[in-house]
């Protein structure tokens, strides 16, 4: 028998491995405030990470590794000028004004593509640049690199299957760097290891439920999901920022 407190992290570890699976991201943002409640802040965000990584790693074999790699890898190089600026940003503003103001933003972007209806294109290096550039602000000072990314992805004419390969690809490079970054502080310690393999057979149960969901959704489909979810990840922020 399961405890409660293992009970309620499986359901939380499904539900966001289950959006993960669907839409390419989502899996630590939508997992973290809620799994903080039960277990330790620390231990739950170095065991998010390692299940993150092979939850990233078995998107991608499901794809067929198919990630836009000439664009993952600028994106990620771009990230890191990107953190320093996002940590000083950190030391100089409040959390809530940096928490809203993304979060405004993600909302006005929704609102933009329910009411303008843009046509995808391919966009240039340079907004990739920027984008890559974003995300390491973003990372530096909030740990949420992955707006600008899923912002800039989803603007590309691909289809959903590069669409979602590539921003999985981009979350999996970056996500090793946070990785040796952990391990050379000494955070990941036997804890966040027995937590995260506790939950491992609950997020492969998700990702492959998401699946099967991916799966019937048509490229418009998808995007229209994309949308709805940066809504909804816009919403959030706002409300963590009002609520700090």
């Amino acid at each position: 028998m399961l405890s409660a407190t293992t009970a309620a992290v499986a359901a939380i570890i499904f539900v966001a491995a289950f959006i993960q699976g669907t839409a390419g991201f989502g899996f630590v943002f939508f997992s973290l405030p809620i799994l903080a409640l039960l277990v330790d802040f620390r231990v739950a965000v170095v065991a998010l990470v390692l299940l993150a990584q092979v939850l990233n790693l078995l998107i991608l074999w499901q794809h067929g590794f198919r990630a836009d790699w000439k664009s993952v890898v600028p994106l990620t190089v771009a990230t890191l000028p990107g953190i320093p600026v996002g940590v000083w940003l950190l030391t100089a503003l409040p959390v809530a004004w940096l928490q809203g103001s993304l979060g405004a933003l993600l909302v006005l972007y929704a609102l933009y593509q329910w009411l303008a209806r843009p046509v995808p294109r391919r966009v240039g290096r340079l907004w990739m640049a920027a984008a890559g550039f974003a995300a390491g602000c973003l990372g530096g000072a909030l740990s949420s690199q992955g707006p600008p990314i899923l912002v800039y992805v989803s603007l590309q004419p691909w289809d959903k299957d590069r669409v979602k390969a590539t921003l999985v690809g981009f979350f999996c490079t970056t996500g090793l760097f946070v990785i040796l970054a952990q391990a050379w502080q000494g955070l990941i310690t036997p804890e966040p290891l027995r937590l995260a393999l506790v939950c491992t057979p609950f997020m492969v149960a998700g990702v492959l439920a998401g699946r099967r969901l991916y799966l019937r959704l048509g490229d418009d489909g998808y995007r229209s999901l994309l949308t709805v979810l940066v809504f909804i990840l816009g919403l959030a922020m706002l409300a963590r920022s009002l609520g700090g």
